[in-house]
Formats: C-alpha cells, sequence, structure tokens
C-alpha cells in the first residue's frame, strides 16, 4: 500500500494497491488504475515533488520533500511554501508569484534554476527547482521537482581546496626558483640603507639638512624592501581565494614587476600594450597574477643569454578577453610543443615542469583556455614563443 501525502489525502485516505504490469490484463476502472500509478511514481520519485495554489500554500509533499527539508508533510501542507525558503528568497515569492498571474512573465516557470531551500532546523542548501503549472477545475496550480545539491556543492568545495593547494604549490615553486634574483634586489635596499645611515650619523652634529635627507632616502629604500616583501608573501600566501572583479591592468602591472625585479640579467625590456587601463575582469586576481608571473618568468628564461631580451603583454577584446605573452627566444621545440602542457615536461634542466600544467588548470578554473599559439595579432610578431590566456567576458551569473 502506497500513500500519497497531500491536502486531498489530509484524512489518511490511502490509494489502493498497484496491478502488476500485464498487458494481458485489462483493469476494471482505468482512472483509478492511472491514479495508483501516479500515486506510485510520486511516492517513490527520489527527487522532491511538491504542489502549491495560487496564493503559495502546499498541496502536496512527497516522501522525498520530507527527507529533503526535515518537515513532516503535515507540517507543511495547507502553510506557505515560503517556509521551505532562506529569508532573502521568502520576502520576495508572494510577489514573484502574483506578479507572474498578473503580467505571465516568467523567470523559473518552465526554466529551471539553481536556488537555496532552507531545513526544518535552518540549515540553508543548494538545490536545483524546476517549476511547472496546470489548470484544475479552473484553478491554476504550480508543481515544483526539487534536486539536492548538498553533495555535489560538497564535492565542489572539496575540489576547489584541491586546486588552490596545488596552485599555491606553483606560487611556491615560482618564487623558489626566483629566490636567488630576489634575495639580490632586497640586498640592494638593505646595503643602500646602511650606507645612509652610517652617513646620517657621521652628519648628524655638522650638518642636520644633510641628515635629514639621509634619513629620508634611507626611509624609501626600507619601503622598497617592503615592498618587495609584500609581493612575495602575496605570492606565497596560504588562503582561500574567492571570484570577485579586479582590475586586470593593475595584476599586469604589478606581475610585471615583480618578473622585472627578479630576473637576474638585468638587461630585459618588458612591454605591455593594448590593456584599458580600468579594465575590470571576474575572477581570483592573485591566482591570474600567478599565471601572468609564470608565463612572463618563461619568457625571460627563454631569452637568456641574448643581448637583445624582449618580451611584450599584449591584449584584445572581442568575444572574450585575450591575453598574450610572447618573446624574442627561440621558440619551442616541435618536439615539446605536444606535450608541453603536461605535467613534468619543461624545457628547463632544472625546471620541474609543473608550471604550465597548473597555470591551465587555473584558466581552465576561471572558464577560459591557455595555449601555445603562432603569435598574437600583433602587427609586429617577436618571433619567439607565445602563449594565449582566453577568458569569457560573461562570467557574472544573472542573479
Amino acid at each position: 500500500m502506497i500513500q500519497i501525502k497531500s491536502r486531498r489525502l489530509s484524512q489518511g485516505a490511502k490509494t489502493g494497491s498497484i496491478l502488476p504490469m500485464n498487458p494481458t490484463i485489462e483493469p476494471k476502472n482505468k482512472e483509478g488504475f492511472a491514479e495508483e500509478q501516479l500515486s506510485a511514481l510520486i511516492s517513490t520519485a527520489v527527487d522532491g515533488i511538491m504542489c502549491i495554489d495560487e496564493e503559495g500554500c502546499a498541496e502536496l509533499f512527497n516522501p522525498a520533500c520530507e527527507r529533503i527539508f526535515g518537515y513532516a508533510a503535515e507540517e507543511v501542507l495547507g502553510q506557505n511554501i515560503r517556509m521551505l525558503m532562506p529569508p532573502k528568497y521568502a520576502g520576495h515569492h508572494d510577489g514573484y508569484l502574483h506578479s507572474y498571474i498578473n503580467t505571465g512573465v516568467k523567470k523559473i516557470i518552465g526554466i529551471g534554476r539553481e536556488v537555496e531551500g532552507r531545513r526544518k532546523n535552518g540549515d540553508v542548501f543548494p538545490m536545483d527547482l524546476s517549476v511547472g503549472e496546470f489548470w484544475h477545475h479552473g484553478a491554476r496550480r504550480f508543481v515544483g521537482i526539487v534536486r539536492d545539491l548538498s553533495a555535489r556543492a560538497a564535492s565542489e568545495r572539496r575540489l576547489h581546496e584541491l586546486q588552490n593547494q596545488v596552485a599555491h604549490m606553483g606560487r611556491v615553486s615560482a618564487v623558489a626558483e626566483m629566490g636567488a634574483a630576489l634575495a639580490h634586489e632586497l640586498n640592494q635596499p638593505l646595503t643602500a640603507m646602511t650606507l645612509y645611515l652610517t652617513a646620517a650619523e657621521r652628519a648628524i652634529s655638522q650638518d642636520p639638512d644633510k641628515a635629514a635627507d639621509l634619513f629620508r632616502r634611507s626611509k624609501a629604500e626600507a619601503a622598497r624592501a617592503g615592498e618587495i616583501i609584500r609581493r612575495i608573501r602575496q605570492m606565497v600566501e596560504r588562503a582561500d581565494h574567492e571570484m570577485a572583479m579586479f582590475n586586470l591592468s593593475e595584476v599586469v602591472a604589478a606581475s610585471v614587476d615583480l618578473c622585472r625585479i627578479a630576473d637576474p640579467e638585468r638587461n630585459s625590456f618588458i612591454e605591455v600594450e593594448g590593456l584599458p587601463k580600468a579594465f575590470e575582469a571576474f575572477g581570483d586576481a592573485t591566482q591570474i597574477q600567478q599565471v601572468l608571473i609564470n608565463l612572463i618568468k618563461n619568457a625571460l628564461d627563454a631569452t637568456t643569454g641574448q643581448s637583445d631580451r624582449r618580451v611584450r603583454v599584449s591584449s584584445q577584446l572581442g568575444e572574450a578577453l585575450e591575453l598574450f605573452v610572447e618573446d624574442n627566444g627561440p621558440g619551442v621545440a616541435p618536439d615539446i610543443r605536444e606535450r608541453l602542457f603536461s605535467p613534468f615536461t619543461s624545457t628547463k634542466a632544472r625546471g620541474l615542469g609543473i608550471g604550465l600544467s597548473i597555470c591551465r588548470n587555473i584558466i581552465e578554473g576561471h572558464g577560459g583556455a591557455l595555449d601555445l599559439v603562432d603569435a598574437s595579432p600583433n602587427p609586429k610578431p617577436l618571433g619567439g614563443a607565445c602563449f594565449r590566456i582566453r577568458m569569457p567576458l560573461e562570467t557574472v551569473a544573472d542573479a
């Protein structure tokens, strides 16, 4: 015996037992047989199924809904369905329902979307909601099918944590490779501070103005050293970064500056062109900076030993945002090109070969793509390797 809990059956009435599905047996009451089939379908469905009237009051609440929301059907039937919604949705539900009835403008009906539900214990959880409508005896009704997405959301959170761990490992690896150059760069302001302070100590009694100037120079060098340390810490810090709007030109500029600092040969020319200063992108700014630093650093490494070392970061806006990082080095050998983004593939003698693999995963996690292309759209290509970062312009979901 199977029972559907609804207002219509709230007196405890039960549907009859289901007949065997034998095509040679003709049921005596086809209408009753169809009702029993529907009753069994609704009662045994894995997804939650509910029905409401034009006022938003529940008339059907199947067992799956009871499991998902934690309410017994008797607690929900006859009540406004907004009791199953978090406050940010509940306050607008009745207005949306009446708006649709008056205007016919659909937002969820017939479309479906991911929303949030609220359990009896107050927990808010993600769910997929599909809504349809039908008429019964001249009255409009709405039926909703609910799928609990809590398990999927937990898996996505775990995947995000693992991706952050891998990205963090890549940042630490990149900074470790640049360690000697960064130590040399830090040593310069520290040495200058020592010289300035020694000279100021000598001049403070005989030439206070000169001593004051030397103190100001020491302060500037200390600020310079502090900025280098801040950038290094920003790169290697372990944090669960969130997607947000950020100024892409500032991230590009910071990446270029850090690579200039870490370049041991000090004779490279890195140019940035075509990127609007106020352009806003959506994503994880730290991870995008990580990708840019890796690509720029690889370009600098590829030109090591050349008298003319040039790297260009350029952009192009169309259906997507495209960033190009190119150099005037020897390019990528054909035998490596096909497996360049595979883990543990490197053109460097001491490279781990994980940088480009991590970079591609980061960009794909942003809904984009990272590829090695023949050349950038610039009419004067540099002739070496050219990497393209392609990211979608529409990355913020419609609320």
